[in-house]
């Protein structure tokens, strides 16, 4: 890992440590790594992290924590890399999949099975949200992506329609009692804020294809505000008709609840793919718009949907 940056006349004078942090995004942790375990160059000659900087000096810092082990990505199927470089990766996560190890799924997961060093997931999604996932591949890259704000896109299938073609739910989200997995909407709760765009309504089986943008990053955000909205996710086990009819929302209009429950039989998972991410490089600054496309078992729905349109338009 290697941070290069050329200091300018408002750095001069000021400590190399303090114009990394500042100017690069660097932690105090890795300038301490670099200062124990790397090294720092100024001008190609060896600088102290204390030394004063002047304007035009070419800061070089560096770090491998396993010099005799150059990190290697693995192929994995089903896993389509969108966008890789030295400071991180995008991959198209297939649903089943979790994201990274956890206590329920210890093997597996997105991020043991690309690599046998450790990745940085920036973002997550659920087991079986398919999509977009990006991945810092050093502490230093993924402590400069989450520091900086993202946006993140979402394509869904949800039962009925919301009341607008455009809108935004704000509803706080919480731990259910009793429960580590489920959330629910409702105060006190973290703030939690998702827009909606709807893209299409197929009349004929009640269902709206939407695009979401979530503006905050709750546990299960989407799932529990479409639900907390009376339009659940399409094939949603936790979130769905189910708990639609058995957990106090108004019901949907009866005349759909029987081709709702129908189609819920189509897919296996909920109806979610997170299709675009744009966020900022850690190192270069530059704007990245990544999007992974949709997979085969949510087109497979979305033919039978339009099947239905036109067969009875």
């Amino acid at each position: 890992m290697e941070l290069t940056y050329t200091a300018t006349a408002a750095d001069h004078g000021s400590r190399a440590v303090d114009v990394l942090i500042r100017r690069t995004g660097m932690s105090r942790l890795l300038s301490k790594k670099i200062r124990l375990y790397g090294q720092l160059t100024c001008n190609g000659m060896p600088f102290r992290m204390i030394d004063p900087v002047r304007a035009g000096d070419r800061l070089v810092a560096a770090y491998n924590p396993s010099p005799d082990c150059p990190p290697v990505l693995r192929d994995v199927p089903g896993v389509r890399i969108l966008y890789q470089d030295d400071w991180l990766l995008v991959a198209d996560k297939p649903a089943g999949m979790v994201t990274h190890p956890s206590y329920l799924h210890d093997t597996g997961s997105l991020t043991s099975l690309l690599a046998d060093y450790p990745l940085h997931p920036v973002t997550r999604l659920d087991r079986d949200t398919s999509g977009v996932v990006l991945i810092a591949r050093n502490g230093h890259a993924h402590y400069v992506l989450s520091c900086h704000p993202m946006e993140k896109q979402y394509l869904a299938l949800v039962h009925g329609r919301f009341p607008a073609p455009d809108g935004l739910i704000q509803i706080p989200i919480r731990r259910a009692p009793d429960s580590i997995i489920l959330r629910e909407a409702g105060s006190p709760g973290a703030d939690a804020r998702t827009v909606w765009h709807e893209l299409r309504y197929f009349h004929q089986s009640g269902v709206s294809m939407i695009r979401f943008t979530l503006l905050t990053g709750r546990t299960h955000q989407i799932r529990v505000h479409t639900l907390a909205c009376s339009c659940p996710l399409v094939g949603d086990s936790l979130y769905g008709l189910a708990a639609l009819k058995g957990g106090g929302y108004p019901a949907i209009q009866a005349s759909c609840s029987q081709a709702a429950a129908e189609i819920d039989f189509l897919i296996s998972r909920q109806s979610l793919h997170a299709y675009r991410l744009c966020f900022h490089h850690p190192v270069t600054g530059r704007e990245q718009r990544v999007t992974a496309p949709v997979p085969e078992d949510f087109r497979r729905l979305l033919r039978h949907l339009l099947l239905r349109e036109r067969a009875n338009p």
